[in-house]
């Protein structure tokens, strides 16, 4: 009765542990380092079967603190993934990112029923690695620095080498970012006032050697753009859409301009009559809030005429009989007192006058100036007829 048994509890156990018996299958591979020189031991290897998908992964450290325990060879057993490989499977190794930027693309192998398999070799990637950047507008003086073109655009150019060590074929693209620091960020929206992008960048690969690269990325910004400090970041990206970064910083300097009419008509004005009042007015065509000043003069500076007049006993206009209010309009007609209560007098030297003209704030487009207008009247004395003429003098003024 002993013997039998032990002969059963023999053939229990046998038939417990046969099927907790499974064969590995290692794939195993090399990968070289960098061509900037960085080693491959340390990075991270990840194995997959596409067909089950990349969720369903190993991996392993490559080197000596790996399962291999050999510099620049990695080993993963494919029979550990939760679809274990099968002869015929193909499946796929690559080098994942550790927070290095080095990686790789992916090999691949069918699956043999050998024990193991070698996979193709790796190369680690070399991020690229842009050297230096300069960012100017295109005149030559003053250098460093940029000054905008009054109620238009101005030209920078933010430009500078690339150094690829995988050979500049591999680079994909440059963009570039150009922003105010103290009012917008790398990554922020467009805005004329302190931001601009340029996602196509030049690439120039024919500069330098094979593994060299010119880039030159241009913006247009308005000249309302804000004064002050303003950063160039371009980032460059390769094949394995790992990037470079750069910066710069330049200063955009203050643009204290007005534009505005070249002519301004006051019409038929009777003698001894305040003629009708005409509009003008003024656009802030910089990058800062400005005040006014206001002067006149008839034909010479400081001959103190608002108008010189081609027929008539007197032939000028004198300066103070050119009027004007820059806060609000009197229409209708006027006699001598209100014409004179109403307005202020034009004068022969410079006057400063608050006039609050903020600079451009929206990107709208046409219609979307800063504008302000000005309410004009002019007075025309005894003993002249005939035209006249005479010049009116805007200055635009920090507010």
């Amino acid at each position: 009765m002993n013997k039998i048994f032990g002969l059963i509890f023999i053939t229990f156990l046998v038939t417990l542990t046969l099927p907790l018996i499974s064969a590995a299958h290692f794939i195993v591979g090399w990968v070289n380092n960098a061509s900037d020189g960085t080693p491959s031991d340390g990075q991270i290897t990840l194995l997959w079967n596409p067909a089950n998908g990349i969720g369903d992964n190993l991996t392993d450290i490559i080197g000596p603190s790996g399962n291999s325990g050999s510099s620049s060879i990695y080993m993963i057993d494919c029979e550990l993934l939760n679809t274990p490989c099968s002869v015929g499977d193909e499946v796929r190794v690559k080098v994942i990112n550790n927070g290095s930027d080095y990686i790789t693309g992916y090999v691949n192998i069918s699956v043999t029923g050998a024990g193991f398999d070698v996979m193709p070799n790796l190369t680690l990637n070399s991020p690229p690695v842009i050297n230096n950047i300069s960012v100017d507008d295109i005149f030559a003086i003053p250098t460093g620095e940029i000054d905008l073109t009054p109620a238009s655009t101005t030209e920078i150019i933010c430009e500078g080498i690339i150094t690829e060590y995988d050979g500049n074929s591999s680079l994909e693209n440059i963009s570039a970012e150009f922003f105010d620091t103290s009012a917008s960020f790398y990554g922020d929206g467009d805005d004329n006032n302190y931001h601009y992008t340029n996602d196509s960048c030049y690439l120039d690969l024919g500069y330098g050697n094979s593994n060299e690269a010119y880039f030159n990325c241009s913006f247009n910004i308005e000249y309302y753009s804000n004064s002050g400090n303003w950063n160039c970041t371009a980032e460059v990206y390769d094949n394995l859409s790992i990037s470079g970064t750069k910066s710069n910083n330049t200063n955009i300097n203050t643009l204290l301009a007005l534009s505005m009419p070249s002519i301004a008509d006051f019409g038929i004005v009777d003698a001894l009559q305040a003629g009708s009042e005409i509009v003008i007015n003024v656009t802030n065509a910089g990058n800062v809030k400005m005040n006014l000043s206001l002067s006149g003069y008839a034909v010479n500076i400081n001959d103190g005429n608002a108008m010189n007049c081609t027929m008539g006993s007197v032939k000028n206009i004198s300066i103070d009989y050119a009027k004007y209010n820059l806060t609000s309009s009197t229409p209708g007609n006027l006699n001598l007192s209100e014409f004179e209560g109403f307005y202020t007098n034009l004068t022969s030297s410079p006057a400063t006058e608050e006039f609050n003209l903020n600079y451009r704030q929206n990107d709208a487009g046409p219609g979307s100036e800063e504008i302000n207008q000005t309410y004009w009247r002019i007075y025309v004395p005894g003993g002249v007829s005939g035209s006249c003429t005479g010049n009116i003098v805007f200055g635009a003024v920090v507010g």
